[in-house]
């Protein structure tokens, strides 16, 4: 009875360890992240996508009474904000150097998009993507 007694007491004890083992070998996935980060994360890009938008409109480029190309401009900027996110997190990038890359794929919108897309084609060569 002394011997279950004590490989229990064991047991016990080595619960919080075992515990902290797999918190920390735990991947993270989309939904580990708070609200309060993705928003910092979203503003950044979106910050990034206004400032395109701004040099496209003096350029001459975009006209500046065209809330469609304002709109258009936003959502790719977040798209490709959010998508960098994931990349720095994946790849373990510090939180600084993760948000201003961030802030740079935002004002790159689409050709952002494009660099994610034939970054992902050599990283992962044997996808194809959907039709």
């Amino acid at each position: 009875m002394r011997l279950i007694t004590i490989f229990l007491l064991c047991l016990h004890l080595l619960a919080p360890i075992a515990t902290w083992a797999q918190e920390v070998n735990r991947t993270k996935n989309p939904l580990d992240y708070s609200l309060k980060q993705y928003g910092l994360i979203l503003g950044i890009a979106l910050l990034g996508g206004l400032v395109s938008w701004g040099a496209k409109v003096r350029k001459g480029e975009l006209p500046s009474w065209s809330i469609n190309h304002l709109v258009g401009e936003l959502a790719t900027s977040a798209l490709a904000g959010l998508l960098c996110f994931w990349i720095c997190e994946w790849a373990g990038a510090a939180p600084l150097l993760t948000a201003a890359l961030t802030g740079i794929v935002g004002h790159m919108g689409t050709k952002a998009m494009t660099m994610l897309e034939e970054w992902g084609q050599r990283r992962f060569p044997g996808a194809t993507p959907p039709n």
